[in-house]
């Protein structure tokens, strides 16, 4: 009888160890959770930035699109205007 005692305490011991590891385990998992939560946050948040600095390179490649268009009509206009002033000279 008194085997079958120690037996059960070292059980009982034993189990009340492995919940208090594995409630310990839980908080950690938690807190993991949590991390992962504020990264994926991040992420997104970084992610929105990002989109928004695309969108103004794109408006940005616009207008210097439209720039390279009249730099390229105004030297053809110079052009114009020199070869007229050379063939006026000779």
């Amino acid at each position: 009888m008194s085997d079958e005692k120690i037996g059960l305490e070292l059980l009982g011991a034993r189990v009340l160890t492995l919940t208090a590891e594995v409630r310990d385990l839980q908080y950690r998992f938690t807190a993991m959770e949590h991390r992962f939560a504020a990264l994926e946050s991040r992420f997104t948040a970084m992610e929105s930035r990002l989109s928004g600095i695309e969108s103004r390179l794109s408006g940005i490649e616009g207008r210097l699109g439209v720039t390279e268009e009249r730099m390229s009509a105004m030297l053809a206009v110079i052009v114009r205007i020199a070869e007229r002033l050379d063939g006026g000279s000779q």
